[in-house]
């Protein structure tokens, strides 16, 4: 397979998903930071809240400051959501980084809000890095 071009696919398939989303609800938030694997500042990230109970049709999406922190808001109380992120570098509408929280193995993990602490990582689109491989399965 191709390497780079299955990321690539990623990218797209997780851009038409988030384009596809219909917006926020109102309630608490989900705060964190948002780091480039390897390191380099992922400060200007977009990073999106997916409501898991309606697969993604609803969701809020903050940008992250020039230290990566991140606040989404306007999410619903005690409800699940996945948090993803998505770092455009060299400004040509697509994303370049993409990554999500998780706490155990490579599966995104689900976040009720409120929660403050969730951190993660954005890995670059052209590395081999296992863990890309799971969002396809994941966003059926």
């Amino acid at each position: 397979m191709n390497t780079k071009l299955a990321f690539a696919g990623i990218a797209v398939a997780a851009m038409a998903v988030l384009a596809g989303c219909t917006g926020g609800v109102g309630g608490g938030g989900i705060s964190g930071k948002v780091s480039r694997a390897g390191g380099g500042s992922a400060g200007g990230a977009t990073v999106v809240a997916c409501l898991v109970d309606d697969d993604c049709d609803t969701y809020s999406e903050a940008k992250a400051g020039s230290d990566g922190s991140y606040t989404v808001g306007k999410l619903g109380d005690g409800k699940g959501y996945v948090v993803l992120g998505l770092l455009d570098t060299n400004k040509d509408g697509e994303a370049d980084y993409l990554g999500w929280y998780e706490s155990v193995e490579e599966d995104p993990t689900v976040v009720k809000a409120p929660k403050s602490g969730v951190n993660f990582q954005l890995y670059e689109l052209g590395q081999a890095k296992q863990q890309l491989k799971v969002l396809p399965k994941f966003l059926r």
